[in-house]
């Protein structure tokens, strides 16, 4: 017997058969094996992880006009607040989670009747923390808050509590770095009022013994027993202090007219503001459940424009109130200084012992004003007002579908793993009939 034998020519029967079966159950059914066992795997991985939903709220930053570039924190180190614990714990309490019977269902080690008040609060913000996050968009300019619980009501509430939250931590972080605090405010006062209370008693000291020396003896019976003209004292002290109030409310002018904002403290503006905050959260309502171009959305824009139209003409009204306030001011300061250094001359002629009568009067002015304007700051930390830095303009909205199990996710993994391995599968039987 002659001729070319292959391996197969040696093979028994049984494996002979095995080799030459058909394609359908070489490679068919290992394949939908493979697919079978990939499916089923993806799908016990999905059905055995805990369904979360995850809401959504986004938040504006705003920068202040009166910040200062280099003290101002970046919208990185601004969103860090959004995981602290002030803010899951302002917003826990907001939303009273310690006896809101869904948090407690979610989380049953809250419900612990040996626990105190303070610990439950702590724990339940510390479960905040564990399912919020924070991201910052490309511009620096929005911060998206998420919050994901397995009730999907309950992650709705979270978010927007604490972008809420949020928001009120983000202004006291700013307003901290657009000037001093109040302590070291008060410190600041506390000092400018004992070298103001120095500086009048060295100048009393400097006139009583300038008019005792300088007076003729036909003034002698206006002098005190202790050498002061009471006249000439209390003529120039009314002068001074007049000065100081009316030089800080020129400053204060000066920059309301700077700035150009409106003052809110003006019934009118305060009640067209108002007017326009409540058009405007009902035109955003309105446009997020139609469209921009519904008639009623329309309507709310004209009046809207309508309102902005009264600001900008009470705007022109407030700008002329304050020219015609700085004029009149400015005349007054310029009368009072006259009257002053008419006064102060007379001091000085009197005698030579009231040479330095002039620079501890000007010092006087200097630290009353100075004074005045300390006051006035002090006074406005005292109304606890705290710059806009953030704004939510987009709150959270119940979610529909749960982002875990994320089922499209585990179709795709277990799809190209099913297709991976049919492929060594085939290049196996290919390699393999080729022997």
């Amino acid at each position: 017997m002659s001729g070319v034998h292959d391996e197969a020519d040696y093979l028994g029967p049984g494996a002979r058969a095995v080799r030459h079966r058909p394609a359908w159950q070489r490679l068919g059914l290992p394949i939908v094996a493979i697919v079978a066992s990939c499916a089923g795997i993806a799908a016990a991985i999905g059905f055995s992880t805990e369904k979360l939903y995850e809401a959504e709220a986004q938040v504006e930053l705003i920068v202040p006009e009166s910040a200062d570039p280099e003290t101002m924190p970046l919208p990185g180190e601004r969103i860090v607040a959004v995981r602290t614990s002030p803010v899951a714990t302002r917003a826990a309490t907001e939303l009273e989670l310690v006896t809101d019977q869904r948090f407690l269902t979610a989380h049953p080690q809250l419900d612990n009747s040996t626990m105190g008040e303070a610990e439950r609060l702590t724990r339940a913000a510390a479960i905040l923390l564990r399912g919020s996050g924070a991201s910052l968009d490309d511009d620096g300019l929005f911060v998206s808050i998420t919050y994901r619980a397995a009730d999907p009501w309950l992650a709705t509430q979270v978010a927007n509590a604490m972008a809420d939250a949020f928001v009120i931590e983000d202004a006291n972080q700013v307003s901290g770095s657009l000037g001093e605090s109040r302590q070291e405010l008060e410190a600041l006062v506390a000092e400018v009022r004992g070298e103001l209370e120095t500086a009048e008693r060295a100048l009393a000291e400097n006139m009583s013994e300038a008019d005792i020396l300088a007076l003729p003896s036909a003034e002698t019976e206006l002098v005190a027993l202790d050498g002061s003209d009471a006249m000439s004292n209390e003529a120039r002290m009314a002068l001074t202090t007049e000065l100081a109030t009316v030089s800080a409310e020129l400053d204060r002018i000066e920059a309301e007219i700077a700035s150009g904002q409106l003052d809110s403290r003006d019934p009118v503006i305060a009640r067209l503001q108002d007017s326009r905050a409540a058009l405007e959260a009902e035109y955003e309502r309105i446009t997020e459940q139609f469209r921009a171009d519904y008639p009623a959305a329309r309507d709310l824009r004209e009046r809207i424009a309508a309102v902005d139209q009264s600001l900008s003409r009470e705007a022109v009204r407030l700008a002329e109130d304050r020219a015609e306030q700085q004029m009149q001011l400015t005349m007054r300061e310029q009368q009072l200084q006259a009257q002053l250094a008419q006064l102060g001359g007379e001091v000085e002629a009197r005698a030579a012992a009231g040479g330095e009568l002039g620079t501890l009067q000007q010092e006087v002015i200097a630290k009353r004003e100075l004074y005045s304007l300390l006051l006035q700051r002090l006074a406005l930390a005292d109304t606890d007002e705290v710059p806009t830095t953030a704004r939510v303009i987009a709150p959270a909205v119940l979610p529909v579908r749960p982002v875990t199990p994320d089922w499209y996710l585990l179709v795709g993994i277990a799809a190209g793993a099913a297709l991976l391995l049919s492929l060594l599968l085939l290049a196996y039987d290919a390699r393999r009939r080729r022997r």
